[in-house]
């Protein structure tokens, strides 16, 4: 996987595999972000949802495009991620944010929202994996 994330007072910032993408302890939210599977295989594929500050949810986008907002210093508070195509039923997508005022939120999988919306916390890091079942 690749996951590159719109980190406050950074801008994009690319992050690898198994690895979390913003920070933890410095209070600095993601604006938005950017998933890819690599290497590729065929006929997997993601698509992904966002819950932004001052917008809500905005609606799934296909892998490799860019959401949420940059240079607007809007905060990504939740989002979701699922797999498309032939192979989806062979793997498994998991993600975890850390939140603000939270920490780390538990993993979760195929589609189900991770993060808050109406409590004004921001995502400061997202990890993402992808599994063979």
């Amino acid at each position: 996987m690749k996951v590159l994330v719109h980190l406050q007072d950074y801008g994009d910032v690319q992050f690898r595999e198994n690895e979390f993408a913003g920070t933890h302890g410095k209070s600095l939210r993601l604006e938005g972000f950017r998933i890819q599977i690599a290497p590729n295989i065929n006929n997997l594929g993601l698509r992904y949802m966002a819950h932004l500050q001052g917008i809500g949810d905005v609606p799934f986008v296909n892998d490799g495009t860019f959401i949420g907002s940059r240079g607007q210093s809007r905060r990504l508070e939740g989002f979701a991620i699922e797999l498309r195509g032939s192979q989806a039923s062979n793997y498994n997508v998991f993600y975890m944010a850390h939140l603000e005022g939270i920490g780390n939120t538990q993993f979760f999988t195929n589609g189900q929202f991770c993060g808050t919306r109406g409590q004004s916390r921001r995502v400061e890091a997202i990890l993402v994996q992808l599994q063979r079942k």
